[in-house]
């Protein structure tokens, strides 16, 4: 089971950074006139951006939940060995 939490966890880390970058370039290349090459400073469309990197944190969250959940919760055997002797 750790070992399934902690594939879990490795995952959705991953989905996380990724749906962060794609916030990240809402945030500096898509505008009301759609998507641009160009860079912008603020925001296009900030709602929009805002929405997707609570997105990309809920993941990040339940990344370090499954971490946390894995390492406390579920031992390796040679740690079970070690506390009941």
């Amino acid at each position: 089971m750790k070992k399934k939490l902690l594939k879990l966890s490795w995952i959705t880390a991953v989905i996380g950074a990724c749906v962060l970058v794609i916030a990240y370039f809402f945030f500096h290349f898509v505008t009301d006139e759609g998507i641009t090459l160009v860079w912008h400073a603020e925001a296009g469309k900030p709602f929009v951006t805002f929405l997707i990197g609570i997105f990309g944190v809920l993941f990040l969250f339940a990344s370090v939940m499954s971490l946390l959940i894995a390492c406390c919760f579920y031992s390796t055997p040679k740690e079970e060995k070690g506390k009941t002797e």
